[in-house]
């Protein structure tokens, strides 16, 4: 049976209930697990570290600093929240293991947020973004229990693969429509072009979804899809895969953004492909020793929001905004 990927509240005249996320950096855990094996030598030393209350950017900074390397020297698979405690493994260009012991005991910035490694290894080349298997989930919700409860059935099911509002920041969409379409300013940083490129080709899928959504094929395939597979484009320059209705649904959903279409296919960016749908794994839930608290843990892959998830079934109240 193909599930279904409307939200529990699609009813008319029915609300989510609510549901508070990240009161505490405690209440939000991520772990990343690369899945695969270390080649134990090479130029690359690997650090996997624990952080709370910083977000990736910062840990990478720092690794910069500490190692003496250029920026593009410390590579990471994925960007993890800043309120959380997050585990993720970062790869850095150098011959240098004596630093790593300054980082076993916490690096405390403040009194709320530190950094420290808690294991290490080397391989032969330096980890790039999306080459982890799975984030393992580990989310406190602040909840009515009586509402929350009946839900967890469906929060486990498949749900549609749409990028978090965080991929989109407050206005790094405008910013990136100026700079591929307007082309204000012509030169940007190299980390600014890759983020309005990522912001440019999230918002376009996040189009192309929501029109699959509303004709009720995300979960199955339509004429024109590509066999095997219910995939939607990251947006840039090459031949669509996709024929027929599957093509006509993603050309209508781009239409009125054929100008930001345009600027990335100029930009030469190539064109990639996204799932539709994600499903989490080993999903499982609790009640917390805390009154009306539900803690909950699954796995999803690179790149899925949990989120998107969440907001399936709950209007989520951030505390740490």
């Amino acid at each position: 049976m193909k599930p279904s990927l409307k939200s529990v509240a699609s009813a008319p005249g029915l609300e989510l209930p609510c549901a508070t996320i990240k009161a505490r950096p405690e209440d939000w855990r991520v772990n990343e697990s690369l899945g695969w094996a270390f080649t134990k030598s090479g130029e690359h030393r690997y650090l996997y570290i624990e952080k709370r209350n910083m977000n990736t950017a910062a840990v990478a900074a720092e690794l910069v600093r500490r190692y003496s390397v250029r920026p593009q020297d410390v590579g990471y698979a994925g960007l993890k929240d800043k309120c959380a405690i997050t585990r993720q493994w970062f790869s850095v260009t150098t011959a240098d293991d004596s630093i790593e012991e300054e980082f076993k005991p916490p690096e405390i910035a403040t009194a709320d947020r530190y950094f420290r490694c808690l294991k290490s290894d080397r391989h032969q080349r330096k980890l790039r973004r999306g080459e982890h298997q799975h984030n393992d989930f580990i989310i406190r919700l602040g909840c009515d229990l009586a509402l929350a409860l009946p839900l967890m059935g469906s929060l486990a099911q498949p749900f549609a693969n749409y990028f978090g509002p965080q991929r989109f920041g407050r206005d790094n969409l405008a910013a990136a429509k100026r700079w591929l379409v307007d082309r204000q300013p012509r030169r940007v940083s190299k980390a600014r072009r890759g983020l309005y490129l990522s912001v440019a080709r999230s918002h376009l899928f996040n189009l192309i979804l929501a029109a699959r959504e509303r004709q009720d094929c995300v979960a199955t395939a339509v004429a024109g899809d590509i066999s095997g597979s219910v995939v939607g484009s990251l947006w840039g320059r090459g031949r669509s895969p996709f024929t027929d209705q599957a093509l006509a649904i993603e050309n209508a959903a781009v239409h009125a953004e054929h100008a930001l279409c345009h600027g990335l296919e100029m930009a030469g960016v190539n064109r990639g492909l996204r799932p539709l749908l994600v499903e989490p794994v080993n999903f499982s839930f609790a009640q917390h020793p805390a009154e009306a608290i539900l803690e909950l843990s699954f796995s999803l892959p690179p790149g899925a929001y949990a989120t998107v998830m969440l907001q399936r079934c709950f209007e989520l109240k951030d505390q740490s905004r």
